[in-house]
């Protein structure tokens, strides 16, 4: 039986009391309420929540994965039978709704206890000691518990509710772009703006080349006319970041720029993701809005190079950048988008009454609450979140303003989520982790400037997460993967004092040329890109080398006479491919245990052991660097004459000490 299809509106005698004004005030004050013994809940199907905890999924969003989701798992496992012995002593046990310890909220299912932060709710509206929050368990009639749910479940009704008193938390409410919902995002975004020093700006909002400024028009619509900024001009603009999804309609090009500068562009050219962002920046109070298509002349390859060159400090100086998460196409209106790509899980909706009170009289108050398990936001499961243009917008911004498939809410360099208002949904799973690497970056700079000393260690991890989460993404243009990720580049070579060529930082280039990639069927190279370079290869990347480095055996330089820096001189011991995996083996069998090729693609159902890459024809192993268990990691290189090679994969050795004796060689790497 489920809720979904059989609406029940009753209550047994025991949750009548449960939700009721003494009810309530037994939870406050005893901090527990025993229901009923679990085998008779089946006997109950017409009291709705009895129902509820017997029938549906109590856990939610839980990132951890639970056998028993509910209580009738209890008794009648899903993979399993029951034995007769634990059946009987688990029917016998009590069911016991208790609420948490008071002025403590769990910020999220790892059961981390922090302070309530309400921020478009004045703190003195806050309950500190509210009902808001319940646990379900299973105890022993001594009070041994055998079961709990993993996190609470939430008391969620509308702020306008007699039960509003007892709870904080209320329903997720987003309706488009209403006025009230302008308001809160104002709210919000006030609160970053007026409380977070660190995410202040700490020079001056340059603009950007060109910027498109909004007039209202009429009250639904907009004049929008494409205007250029002076050099070294200062103001605010909100930027958009969102999935082109195809060849645009509206764009700017050589034949359209004049024409946009001296007119308004056609309104009813704009496709709904367009519509959407003007409207989303006016209603911010904003004049003017930065969007790439528009703002970039596209079939002008110095204008594009040069933009994109600014990228970094494009979003790192708006105000705010729109993020239209939910759209997979500007075609598609990311403030109208039914589309629903978190769970949301069933709830239970009862209605009870409240005795009035302050009153003369002895009336009574119609109310109602929902009780809702978690709802777990997860980020990766939007679009937006797919394309590897967006990665860095995502990054950069002092804040952004996301328009989810569940409600708007802001990150900001201070806080990873400023939401409405608490509700079920938690963010944790959400989390950007390399969004707040460079948050972090930016408040310790806030603080105090920071130290060079162990700069290049802090560097390589950053650097280690950035890598893999671009890598994970999608772009349409395989070749733009250099350009796609150039303002993350800037922004960490200025807060380094560090060069980076091809993904290659200065002070760290032997970790940075220890990366390796998983066989896959699609993988492909990039032209024009030096096979040193982990650009040079589509697919996801891996650098857990960063994790296990102890050591370097080579040193690394680029060619000064490589204008283009393409070109790496290598100073390390060199393997011949016959020494370490040919019949000749200089050190005997099992020197190489692990080896990774670069673009050989293989099925995925092939083993590991069967993927192994073992190179072929004249090849030679470059050794690297010592891991902190012993082993050598060298990178693979072919022979392509004159005294070049090329990369081609990623091995470990199991070296004995004598290899030390062989005298280290020049390689120039392209």
């Amino acid at each position: 039986m489920s809720l979904d299809h059989r609406p029940i509106v009753k209550l047994c005698q025991q949750c009548q009391f449960l939700f009721s004004s003494r009810g309530f005030e037994k939870l406050s004050s005893v901090g527990s309420f025993r229901h009923s013994q679990l085998g008779t809940f089946a006997d109950r199907p017409d009291c709705r929540f009895c129902c509820y905890l017997w029938n549906n999924d109590l856990l939610g969003a839980s990132n951890q994965v639970y056998k028993i989701r509910c209580l009738r798992h209890l008794l009648y496992p899903v993979s399993r039978k029951a034995r007769q012995r634990e059946f009987e002593e688990l029917r016998q046990c009590w069911v016991v709704i208790s609420r948490p310890a008071a002025n403590q909220y769990l910020t999220d299912s790892y059961a981390m206890i922090a302070s309530l932060e309400p921020y478009t709710v004045p703190a003195e509206l806050i309950i500190g000691n509210a009902i808001d929050r319940i646990f379900v368990s299973a105890e022993t009639e001594k009070g041994q518990m055998k079961w709990q749910t993993f996190s609470p479940l939430r008391f969620v009704t509308p702020e306008s509710d007699p039960l509003a008193k007892y709870t904080n938390y209320r329903p997720i409410a987003w309706d488009g772009l209403t006025s009230q919902w302008v308001a809160d995002i104002k709210a919000m975004l006030k609160c970053c703006l007026t409380s977070h020093p660190q995410c202040q700006q700490s020079r001056p909002r340059v603009l950007p080349t060109r910027l498109l400024h909004i007039m209202k028009d009429r009250e639904s619509s907009f004049r929008v006319q494409l205007v250029a900024t002076e050099k070294g001009h200062t103001g605010q603009y909100a930027a958009l970041s969102y999935c082109w999804g195809g060849p645009q309609s509206l764009q700017l090009t050589k034949n359209t720029v004049h024409k946009f500068m001296q007119q308004p562009i056609e309104w009813q050219a704009f496709p709904k993701g367009l519509i959407d962002a003007v409207e989303v920046t006016s209603s911010l109070d904003l004049e003017y809005l930065w969007v790439d298509a528009l703002c970039i002349v596209q079939d002008d390859q110095d204008d594009k190079k040069r933009e994109i060159g600014r990228m970094s400090a494009i979003y790192q100086n708006s105000v705010v950048t729109i993020a239209a998460a939910t759209s997979g196409s500007v075609q598609d209106s990311f403030l109208c988008n039914q589309s629903v790509f978190n769970t949301k899980y069933s709830t239970c909706d009862i209605s009870m009454t409240l005795d009035a009170q302050g009153s003369d009289d002895l009336g009574r108050l119609n109310s109602s609450l929902s009780v809702v398990p978690v709802h777990a936001h997860r980020i990766d499961n939007l679009p937006l979140s797919k394309r590897g243009w967006a990665f860095q917008e995502a990054l950069l911004p002092p804040r952004l303003l996301v328009f989810g498939d569940l409600e708007p809410f802001i990150r900001c360099r201070t806080k990873n989520v400023i939401r409405k208002s608490l509700s079920c949904i938690e963010y944790h799973m959400s989390t950007l982790v390399p969004r707040r690497i460079i948050d972090n970056l930016v408040s310790r700079q806030y603080q105090e400037r920071l130290s060079t000393d162990h700069k290049d260690d802090t560097l390589d991890f950053i650097w280690r997460e950035i890598v893999e989460q671009y890598t994970l993404r999608e772009l349409s243009i395989p070749e733009d993967r250099p350009l796609a990720i150039s303002g993350v580049i800037d922004f960490l070579s200025e807060a380094f004092s560090d060069e980076c060529y091809f993904g290659v930082w200065k002070s760290c280039p032997i970790v940075c040329l220890l990366w390796k990639t998983e066989p896959s069927e699609v993988r492909t190279t990039i032209p024009h890109v030096p096979t040193w370079s982990w650009m040079s290869v589509t697919g996801p990347v891996d650098l857990e080398t960063v994790v296990y480095f102890d050591k370097s055996e080579a040193s690394v330089k680029w060619d000064s006479t490589d204008t283009s820096q393409t070109r790496l001189i290598v100073k390390c011991c060199v393997f011949e491919s016959e020494g370490v995996s040919g019949p000749a083996q200089e050190f005997g069998p099992g020197v190489l245990t692990e080896s990774w090729s670069d673009v050989l693609p293989s099925s995925p159902s092939t083993s590991s052991q069967q993927r192994k890459f073992e190179p072929v024809g004249k090849c030679a192993y470059l050794v690297l660097a010592r891991t902190t268990h012993g082993r050598y990691l060298a990178i693979v290189v072919t022979d392509e004459g004159e005294g070049v090679y090329h990369r081609c994969g990623l091995a470990e050795l199991n070296l004995p000490e004598s290899w030390r004796m062989r005298p280290k060689q020049e390689i120039v790497l392209v």
